[in-house]
């Protein structure tokens, strides 16, 4: 990998902004693409140059411990299309399409100090250039000009709307991930 995961990672949950503009060379290697946080859980995307110049998609989970942000996992895979032209809305099913998503497992304290397990999950999915946004619950996440985006959550699946620049809606983007359990360790 050619950056340092966590640090960046943490940069996007500061405040950084995500690349406008998703692009590689020789001399940028990487573009952060995308981040959400949905409480001490956090999933962000990274768009980097393979070995041999491919673009690959890097996803990071994160959870928010005493000690702050540490990497739980993630995942990856192909990233051309966050290369290719945005895609209009007429041109989609609906306001995005899912390119899939993931989880890992992460620890929590609960009652009387017992730790258990929960399940973070996430989804990625690529926005119409018509989405200026999405809402997530009660959260707002930002879809940059190159349109790829992540929603994560620990529980049930969220219900994601997509919106426009104006605030208006522009319909439901349907999420697919791993599995969403809690478990608690034996």
């Amino acid at each position: 990998m050619s950056y340092d995961a966590l640090a960046e990672s943490v940069r996007l949950l500061e405040g950084a902004p995500p690349a406008s503009d998703a692009r590689l060379s020789r001399r940028v290697r990487y573009a952060a693409l995308a981040v959400d946080r949905d409480g001490d859980v956090a999933i962000t995307m990274f768009l980097r140059r393979g070995v041999s110049g491919q673009p690959l998609l890097d996803l990071h989970s994160l959870e928010l411990t005493g000690g702050g942000w540490r990497l739980l996992g993630g995942g990856g895979g192909p990233g051309d299309e966050a290369l290719d032209p945005r895609p209009a809305l007429a041109d989609l099913p609906g306001p995005a399409v899912s390119l899939g998503g993931g989880g890992t497992a992460g620890s929590r304290r609960g009652l009387l100090g017992r730790r258990r397990t929960t399940w973070v999950s996430w989804a990625e999915f690529r926005a119409a250039e018509e989405v200026a946004l999405v809402r997530v619950g009660d959260r707002h996440v930002p879809v940059a000009g190159h349109g790829m985006a992540v929603v994560v959550w620990a529980g049930m699946p969220p219900t994601v709307t997509a919106l426009d620049a104006s605030g208006e809606e522009l319909g439901r983007v349907p999420l697919r991930a791993s599995s969403s359990r809690e478990y608690r360790d034996p």
